[in-house]
């Protein structure tokens, strides 16, 4: 009785081999692996791309956050009032539009000066701290890197947060 069940598998298994049943596996893999290869290939360009691409944007960003830095620093001769270095402060920062900016944009910035100046004003006053104000002033003023145009809050908070003394 075993020997009658063992004959028709392995009478199953003399027709697989003897049809060339591992050497049809063989051949799909091979036609498989030139198109795997071309796919790996453009796979591995556009991450090479897309890893340029970002490593581009995150250098441009580093250059620019060390552009901001750079400009944060005390003038050599310091305001008395805070109430005028906040006013120097406001004045500074349309400035720097008038200098960043053109047409439709500048005009949209001159015309948001009437609540804009006053806020700005409030915060600097707030604060309390004339080389805060002195330093956003001097940033201000230097900052005429095109680059810089979207980065006048950076450049304020970074003067903030060098000379601004902590509350307490």
């Amino acid at each position: 009785m075993p020997v009658r069940r063992a004959v028709p598998f392995l009478l199953a298994l003399s027709l697989t081999t003897a049809c060339g049943g591992e050497a049809k596996k063989a051949e799909p893999e091979v036609k498989a692996e030139e198109p795997k290869k071309a796919e790996d290939d453009a796979i591995a360009k556009r991450r090479a791309e897309r890893e340029a691409k970002a490593k581009a944007e995150k250098d441009a960003e580093d250059a620019r956050i060390a552009a901001v830095d750079a400009l944060a620093v005390l003038p050599p001769k310091l305001p008395k009032d805070i109430k005028k270095a906040c006013d120097a402060v406001a004045d500074a920062q349309l400035k720097f539009f008038e200098r960043m900016f053109e047409g439709p944009e500048l005009e949209k910035l001159k015309a948001a000066q009437g609540t804009q100046r006053p806020m700005t004003i409030n915060g600097c006053t707030g604060l309390g701290s004339i080389e805060a104000a002195a330093c956003q002033v001097a940033a201000l003023d230097a900052a005429t890197d095109k680059t810089l145009k979207s980065s006048i809050s950076d450049i304020m908070r970074v003067c903030i947060e060098k000379y601004a003394k902590p509350a307490g």
